[in-house]
């Protein structure tokens, strides 16, 4: 291992190389691993969960939670928008037809005016899922990139005043009102993911903001004590301390802005003995979260490097 690896209190890098998951170790061999080291650029398809994926896929490209009957269109965007998240770490794209029947799903449920309405319901515009719609379809490939980008036109447009965002309608009408760090974390990750890098400098006023508010209470109800930075999950789905340092790294941060050593020393701290983050939202929360590590690792390397 190289000297970034140095910081841990333990490295898990061997034990999850052993540990059978190889969508995984593929994405450690690409991603953690330096040297001439061998991974597959093309999907992992004998993971059992791209397996599983396929398996559960319904014949409208869309995925359902199991039970969820309330609200089910709400859910099943949801849902849709988190296995995608999950193909893309395990290599697909929409060359192939499970990623592009679930993207165009998503994409029929983009409004004219570019907004993805996710779980708020058909009447609530959200920043949040429009932000994070807009990098799934970034990542995904050239043809879904005019869905994306009518995506960071609107969230661009609907900016409050200090560039950061807050749910319209449901929590403040107001452009003078202060953004969310919690809205506005994931809502920035469309704008780091844009090729172009459109609005690259509105994006990052947006990035000082947010390494500034890091560990502070939300200005809304949503999310708001300052406890919830400590919630992690992976694929990333909310504001918290690791998100946060992934998406600002990858906007040309480092660990001098705003309060990101605060994060990335909090972050380290996290570990159990054996080197493994635990997410807060597994059912068993005791049990490491082989995943959460390999996000946490690969930040830190980031950052480190």
């Amino acid at each position: 291992m190289t000297a970034w690896t140095e910081v841990l209190k333990a490295n898990p890098i061997p034990e999850l190389l052993e540990s059978g998951d190889i969508g995984l170790i593929n994405r450690i061999q690409r991603d953690l691993l330096d040297g001439d080291v061998e991974y597959m650029d093309e999907p992992v398809i004998d993971d059992p969960n791209y397996k599983n994926y396929i398996r559960r896929q319904k014949p409208d490209g869309s995925w359902r939670e199991t039970g969820r009957k309330k609200n089910e269109p709400n859910w099943t965007f949801i849902t849709t928008l988190r296995t995608l998240y999950c193909l893309l770490d395990l290599g697909a794209n929409g060359d192939e037809e499970i990623f592009d029947k679930g993207a165009r799903y998503i994409i029929g449920t983009q409004t004219p005016d570019g907004d993805f309405r996710g779980a708020y319901g058909e009447d609530i515009p959200s920043p949040k899922y429009t932000g994070m719609t807009a990098e799934v379809f970034f990542r995904g490939g050239k043809k879904y990139h005019e869905y994306a980008y009518l995506a960071l036109d609107w969230l661009h447009n609907i900016r409050r005043n200090d560039g950061g965002w807050a749910i319209p309608i449901l929590r403040s009408k107001s452009r003078k009102d202060p953004s969310s760090h919690v809205v506005t974390g994931m809502a920035l990750r469309g704008f780091v993911a844009n090729p172009k890098k459109k609005y690259a400098k509105e994006s990052k006023k947006v990035g000082e903001i947010l390494a500034s508010r890091i560990f502070q209470p939300d200005k809304y109800p949503d999310r708001r004590g300052p406890e919830y930075w400590g919630k992690l999950s992976y694929p990333f789905w909310f504001t918290d301390a690791l998100s946060v340092l992934d998406v600002l790294g990858r906007h040309g941060f480092d660990l001098s802005t705003g309060k990101m050593q605060r994060a990335f020393d909090w972050i380290l701290k996290q570990q159990d003995e054996k080197g493994y983050w635990h997410s807060d939202f597994r059912r068993n929360k005791m049990e490491p979260d082989p995943w959460l590590t390999y996000a946490a690792l690969r930040t830190i390397k980031f950052l480190v490097e």
